[in-house]
């Protein structure tokens, strides 16, 4: 074998080689620039032919799905119990003007009751230098509410009410679960969702479902919320005899109802631990954990 065919053989030996890795990010990169083309598309003003509902519609679906494909090659193959195999693509719109605009990249899976969405940690990674309000650290951003709002539902709110132990198969693996709450307003409100972060290998992995026990009231939180309630309810009565003029009293008014709901939240974090639907609540997250550890890195 001469030098030349030795070289030619090596290089060979070292494309079939290479990491696939390298591969996937080669497509996560391919998959940013399309993106950020289609927002700068979708972003600059155009003609009122071009911009008419219907048509602008067919070009945000288009360029959606072609986003999409992207995604699946990235992100790969997905059989998760009880959620369909093929994913759709997280993002909602590509106008910066749009609400909905900025949701984490990624894919996501509807199922009854239940979402499931995975990204890559490249993916992720980038997003959160984009979002400089968000945690890097795994272990803080799987406690970030706001997180998981731009995971799923934009227009609500997530709201942290307590730790639920989990665990996982090995060191490598992150997992991270807690009870929370979906909701467009603050009030005495018990939580009814559980949610579970998981990280293994290259892939990350975020589920929100419905809890299966049934989770009560507890009325030494509730009383806690009725105590800040009178004071809101004060303040109030208060700004309205200024004829709307003190703005003290309504900037008391809002700061009592925080307050408010977020001591009693912490209330029912003390209390609902010591529960009896509290065990059953753990199994349940711990079954969550165990599904998404069956799925194998990249």
């Amino acid at each position: 074998m001469n030098t030349k065919t030795s070289l030619l053989v090596l290089a060979l030996f070292s494309c079939l080689s290479a990491p696939m890795t390298l591969v996937a990010a080669s497509l996560e990169e391919k998959y940013f620039e399309t993106r950020d083309n289609f927002i700068r598309q979708f972003s600059t003003p155009s003609s009122p032919e071009a911009n008419s509902d219907e048509r602008a519609l067919s070009k945000l679906e288009k360029a959606l799905s072609k986003l999409e494909k992207q995604l699946q090659m990235i992100i790969g193959p997905v059989d998760v119990v009880h959620f369909p195999k093929r994913g759709k693509i997280n993002l909602e719109t590509l106008d910066q003007d749009d609400g909905g605009f900025g949701q984490v990249d990624g894919l996501r899976f509807d199922s009854e009751h239940e979402l499931l969405f995975i990204t890559t940690t490249s993916l992720l990674n980038s997003y959160l230098q984009q979002h400089k309000e968000l945690p890097t650290e795994l272990g803080k951003l799987a406690k970030a509410e706001e997180f998981y709002s731009l995971v799923f539902y934009w227009n609500e709110a997530v709201t942290h009410f307590a730790e639920v132990p989990v665990r996982t198969t090995n060191d490598k693996s992150f997992a991270y679960a807690f009870l929370g709450l979906w909701a467009q307003e603050i009030g005495p409100f018990p939580p009814k969702n559980l949610f579970v972060f998981f990280a293994n290998g290259d892939r990350v992995f975020v589920v929100s479902t419905e809890v299966q026990s049934n989770i009560d009231q507890i009325a030494e939180c509730k009383d806690v919320w009725d105590g800040f309630k009178k004071k809101s309810d004060a303040a109030s009565a208060a700004y309205q005899a200024s004829e709307l003029k003190d703005q003290k009293a309504t900037d008391d008014t809002v700061r009592y109802e925080d307050e408010g709901f977020r001591a009693y939240c912490r209330c029912f974090e003390q209390r609902v631990k010591m529960e009896p639907c509290f065990k059953q609540l753990t199994k349940q997250a711990q079954t969550v954990v165990d599904s998404l550890q069956k799925q194998l890195p990249r």
